[in-house]
């Protein structure tokens, strides 16, 4: 078992020498073989090890006894541990969300900061072979394209799982080789949630038909994946060959209909989530409706979600989004917004950018400067970026855990602050004595799919990134004890997590 998850740790680089891996532990059978395992592998491998705990507050004396359990067994094993305890059911209630969704919301939140407070370069989560199959079938059942058959990812920027080479019957078996205890959450006994369902009744079943089920879904995830990043440079391809965005919108050329049909549905896809500037309740329904306009004759017209409208030209389609939606999306998104808007009055500049497409290395983009105090959006991200500077009062704060707020010492950034994505010579800074690294061997280092890093939006400070966005800053501008001025940027949207 250690054997087989040190080959599938080194296999996709989920931990480097001298990196600090911060473990998520429940107390369950998984979480407990995760903690154990990277316990036997972290002088092998020469990382540092620390845990996090969150009690979520929904199984009442129970779940308090998890955390004293997994605190109990961190200080036997000499593991630093955070505990977070929250009220994931008033939480979900607040937000309108299903108590799953609430309290995964929660729990990655709580994850991140942890991660901050012990300088953690990685999250270790304990999925499972078993995870990934029911995630697949899930989506599968729900209706799904490529992206839900993919199941589970073994890493996706900080998150690591490296039990994903590992079926829940070899967990067990290791436990019980060990004579470890665990807890058991009775929840996952129930069969009101529609996972407990698949995994209590349809798993053991499709095991009957065939003992390898879960491992043969595993591989045809895999398989997945790959294809699905063929599918995305391909799609990335013909976006750059039939679309042309203008100022008054976005033309799509009827040569598209000459590419394969699952490549045209790709492209379309793309293209109306970036118009609409939000990916949620795009559907492949509005994808096929999109596909028939291209047959229809010109001066046809169909609506879509967040204001977008289709007409059917000659040349092939015409998209582009309502002004009034666009009004409605400028107005604060949320109380920091709002306030800081009243408090610096004229003093604010609000910025909206389309970043049409993000160019490769070396290439140029007509991409923003960021300056201290400010706004911008960037629809095709779907970002809002605030910055603002803190030059008083701010020594009994705490820095900010947050994957996607970051505190800068401001005298340390000697030019301007450009939004841009990679080019050929841009490092980052990994040490306080200036040690460098390359972005290009950063982004090998944390295996971002190749297609993917011309994607990521970067901070630079001439060919110094500042911030990878959505994962780690430079140490050569982090804040000290020394530091007068701190520059706070905090990016809403995009995707955190899976």
């Amino acid at each position: 078992m250690r054997k087989k998850i040190l080959k599938f740790m080194q296999e996709y680089h989920m931990a480097g020498k001298g990196e600090c891996i911060l473990a998520a532990v429940s107390g369950g059978a998984d979480s407990l073989c995760l903690l154990m395992i990277l316990l036997e592998l972290r002088q092998m491998m020469q990382f540092r090890l620390c845990a996090v705990h969150v009690e979520h507050g929904i199984r009442g004396a129970d779940s308090r006894k998890d955390a004293l359990f997994v605190e109990n067994f961190c200080r036997e094993h000499q593991v630093p541990c955070r505990i977070f305890h929250c009220n994931a059911l008033e939480y979900s209630r607040e937000h309108k969300m299903t108590v799953e969704e609430g309290a995964r919301k929660l729990r990655y939140e709580f994850f991140d900061q942890a991660a901050g407070e012990f300088g953690a370069d990685k999250i270790a989560v304990a999925h499972n072979r078993n995870d990934c199959a029911e995630t697949m079938l899930f989506h599968l059942i729900r209706g799904t394209g490529l992206k839900g058959l993919r199941g589970i990812r073994p890493v996706r920027g900080k998150i690591i799982r490296p039990l994903l080479c590992a079926e829940r019957k070899e967990i067990e078996a290791y436990l019980a080789a060990a004579g470890q205890v665990f807890c058991q959450d009775k929840t996952n006994e129930e069969l009101d949630y529609a996972r407990n369902k698949l995994r209590r009744q349809v798993f053991p079943i499709l095991e009957e038909v065939n003992s390898q089920a879960a491992a043969h879904m595993n591989q045809a995830a895999a398989m997945t994946a790959e294809v699905l990043e063929l599918l995305e440079d391909l799609t990335q391809e013909a976006m750059e060959k039939y679309a042309v965005r203008g100022e008054d919108g976005l033309r799509i050329s009827a040569e598209l209909r000459n590419e394969r049909p699952i490549l045209q549905k790709s492209a379309l896809h793309r293209i109306l989530i970036e118009t609409a500037e939000n990916e949620r309740d795009i559907t492949a329904v509005h994808v096929q409706k999109l596909q028939e306009l291209f047959g229809l004759q010109a001066g046809r017209r169909l609506d879509f979600p967040y204001g977008v409208t289709a007409e059917r030209v000659y040349e092939g389609i015409f998209l582009k989004k309502n002004a009034a939606e666009k009004r409605i999306q400028q107005q604060p998104a949320n109380h920091w917004e709002a306030d800081d808007q009243k408090k610096n009055a004229g003093n604010h500049p609000r910025q909206e950018v389309f970043i049409e497409r993000a160019g490769g290395a070396g290439q140029e983009e007509d991409f923003p400067e960021l300056t201290a105090e400010g706004f911008w959006k960037i629809p095709g991200y779907g970002y809002e970026i605030r910055t603002r500077l803190l030059e008083n009062n701010f020594q009994n704060e705490e820095i900010p855990k947050k994957m996607y707020t970051k505190w800068m010492d401001y005298d340390k950034i000697k030019g301007t602050m450009q939004l841009r994505t990679r080019q050929e010579k841009d490092f980052l800074v990994l040490s306080a004595d200036g040690r460098r690294k390359k972005l290009k061997k950063y982004f090998v280092d944390e295996k971002i799919p190749r297609q993917k890093r011309d994607r990521i939006l970067l901070l630079a400070d001439g060919s110094h990134i500042l911030w990878v966005i959505g994962y780690r800053i430079s140490e050569g501008i982090k804040v000290t004890e020394r530091t007068r001025r701190i520059l706070e940027i905090q990016v809403d949207g995009g995707t955190a997590y899976e």
